[in-house]
């Protein structure tokens, strides 16, 4: 009870911000172009400042003070956008938001993910209140936008990070003591083979996500699929993630770390392939299913290789390495030339992206020899 409204608000704030932000960016007199790099910030933010904060959170041995700090700061920071003008204002403001939002999923899984170590915690079942608020933010963000200004947006937004403050001063606080192997603990990270392997992997599944981000729904449009059918192409995948996190426990029990990413990069590959050749309708409707499997499968198998292979005087570093790297550095070069592949390939771009999954399920044969734990 403590922890699943944290998810609840996190995601509520991406529920209203991916579809209508850039709608307010607009209204404000941002071009395309610089809508583009706006929302690009957090993403760039999350690569530099991630691994730096999970770090200080490692070293102070808390989860939940970060928290209460991260989300106050962007609380207050967020007001600004109630007074900024012009591109360069919203961008100051966009990326000062994303040093600090940029590692709320890190270190709020971790703290998750730090308790089921001692407590009978199903992070899978916490976790999967998030896909719901998502879902929720987006369908009455738009019934509460009907017959509104766009300036209506940010008030949503600055209601939902106020939310997202009260709910983490209701988290538990954890306390992981400091040991000699946790000291410098990034740099010993960073210079371990398998471990940098492993995020290369998982990175390479998340980051074959970028066509569909970046052109899925233009190219469904161009083969004249209507709004409405579209709009429940995106939400039926997102409802088969939130069954599976449901019932992963059950689903996965048997399954290693390795072989749950496994699984998720074989679905990806499988899915876009078939994206590829512009399916129609029906089609789509059963291939839409496999995304639950691929994000839901890929992530709860890093969060679990994080968990049994990595010390937890560590886990808050490797969480962050895993957010900047996989969630970061990978999937924002993917989201960066995925529209010039769109551009030069059409559909046929998906097939690069199959190409990606495919590589990170030649590297998980290699994890598969990873001993149990890591020598760091």
């Amino acid at each position: 009870m403590r922890l699943a409204p944290f998810y609840i608000a996190l995601f509520l704030i991406v529920g209203f911000q991916l579809p209508f932000w850039p709608v307010w960016l607009s209204f404000k007199g941002l071009t395309a172009e610089e809508i583009g790099i706006v929302l690009s910030a957090p993403v760039w933010s999350k690569i530099l400042f991630t691994p730096m904060i999970a770090s200080l959170a490692d070293y102070f041995g808390r989860r939940r003070a970060p928290l209460v700090i991260m989300s106050g700061f962007s609380l207050v920071l967020f007001q600004f956008y109630f007074v900024v003008d012009g591109f360069f204002q919203i961008f100051a403001v966009a990326l000062s938001i994303g040093m600090f939002i940029s590692s709320f999923s890190a270190i709020g899984d971790n703290l998750v993910l730090t308790l089921g170590r001692s407590r009978n915690i199903d992070y899978p079942r916490i976790r999967l209140w998030g896909s719901v608020a998502f879902i929720a933010g987006s369908f009455f963000g738009g019934q509460l936008l009907v017959g509104r200004s766009p300036d209506f947006i940010p008030v949503m937004l600055s209601a939902a990070f106020l939310f997202l403050f009260l709910c983490c001063l209701l988290l538990p606080e954890i306390r992981v003591s400091r040991s000699d192997q946790g000291k410098k603990g990034l740099r010993r990270l960073l210079k371990c083979p398998p471990f940098l392997i492993f995020l290369i992997a998982a990175g390479l599944i998340q980051g074959s996500y970028a066509v569909l981000y970046s052109a899925g729904t233009l190219h469904w449009q161009t083969q004249g699929i209507s709004d409405a059918t579209i709009g429940f192409l995106w939400a039926e995948g997102v409802v088969v993630e939130i069954i599976l996190f449901a019932f992963a426990r059950k689903l996965f029990k048997s399954f290693s770390p390795i072989q749950l990413i496994f699984l998720g990069g074989a679905s990806g590959m499988i899915r876009w392939i078939v994206m590829g050749f512009s399916p129609d309708v029906p089609v789509l409707l059963v291939i839409q299913m496999l995304h639950g499997v691929t994000f839901a499968t890929a992530h709860l198998g890093a969060m679990r290789f994080i968990v049994e292979k990595i010390p937890i005087e560590m886990s808050a570093r490797a969480q962050g390495l895993y957010s900047a790297v996989s969630l970061g550095l990978i999937l924002g070069g993917s989201l960066l030339f995925s529209g010039y592949l769109y551009e030069g390939f059409a559909a046929e771009a998906y097939f690069f992206m199959a190409g990606g999954c495919a590589v990170a399920l030649l590297i998980c044969q290699y994890l598969r020899r990873v001993p149990e734990t890591l020598q760091l």
